[in-house]
C-alpha cells in the first residue's frame, strides 16, 4: 500500500508547491500569462494538424475557441492565421493573449488599483482547491478500479501510477484553462462612493 500513498504524496507536493507560489504572490501575472499561452498552444494543437495541408486546418474553429476564452480578441479573424505555420500561429496567439491581458488588467485596475493581482490570487487558489478535491475523489475511484484489474494479469500499481499521472495532468490543464477563462470574464463593479456626512 505504501507505493500507492507515494503516488499521492508526489502529486500533493506538486500541487502544494503551486499553491505556495500563489500565496507568496510571486509574479502572479506572469504565471497567468503562462497559463494563457499554454491554453493557446492546446487550442492550436487541437485544430492544426501539421501532417495535413494548411487548407485543411480548422482555423475558423480555432479562432472561435480562442474567443470563447478571451472575448477581448473578438476582432481576431481566421485569415490572420492563413499563412502561418503551427509554431508561428502559437507565437501570434501568445502575443495576442498578452495584449488582451494587459487590456483586461487596465480595465480591472481602473475600478480599483491592484485589483487584478487580488483577482489572480483568488481565482488560482479557488481552482486549485476545487479541482484538487475532485482529483482526490477520482484517485480513490481509480485505486478501487485498478485493484480489480489485478485479476486480469495487469499490475494494479503500474496501472495506478500511469493513469493517476494522466488524471493529474488533466487536472493541471483544467486549472490553467479555468483560471484564464475566469480572469478574462471577471467584471468587477465600481463601488458607489459613500458621501461623508459632516457632524455638526
Amino acid at each position: 500500500m505504501f507505493e500507492y500513498d507515494e503516488v499521492m504524496n508526489n502529486q500533493r507536493r506538486a500541487i502544494y508547491a503551486e499553491r505556495r507560489r500563489v500565496l507568496e504572490g510571486q509574479d502572479l501575472k506572469e504565471q497567468v500569462i503562462k497559463y494563457a499561452e499554454r491554453t493557446m498552444d492546446d487550442i492550436a494543437d487541437a485544430y492544426i494538424n501539421p501532417d495535413l495541408p494548411p487548407e485543411e486546418w480548422e482555423l475558423d474553429k480555432l479562432v472561435n475557441k480562442v474567443k470563447e476564452f478571451v472575448y477581448l480578441l473578438q476582432d481576431l479573424e481566421p485569415d490572420q492565421l492563413q499563412d502561418l505555420s503551427l509554431s508561428e500561429t502559437k507565437t501570434f496567439l501568445h502575443e495576442q493573449v498578452r495584449i488582451a491581458y494587459d487590456l483586461k488588467e487596465g480595465q480591472v485596475d481602473s475600478i480599483s488599483p491592484g485589483l487584478m493581482r487580488q483577482a489572480e490570487r483568488f481565482f488560482i487558489l479557488q481552482q486549485i482547491d476545487t479541482l484538487w478535491r475532485e482529483h482526490l475523489q477520482r484517485m480513490d475511484g481509480l485505486r478501487e478500479s485498478v485493484g480489480l484489474r489485478g485479476y486480469g494479469q495487469k499490475d494494479p500499481l503500474v496501472e495506478y501510477k500511469s493513469e493517476g499521472y494522466e488524471i493529474f495532468l488533466d487536472m493541471m490543464v483544467d486549472i490553467r484553462r479555468n483560471v484564464v477563462y475566469s480572469l478574462f470574464q471577471f467584471q468587477p463593479q465600481p463601488q458607489p462612493v459613500v458621501q461623508q456626512t459632516e457632524v455638526v
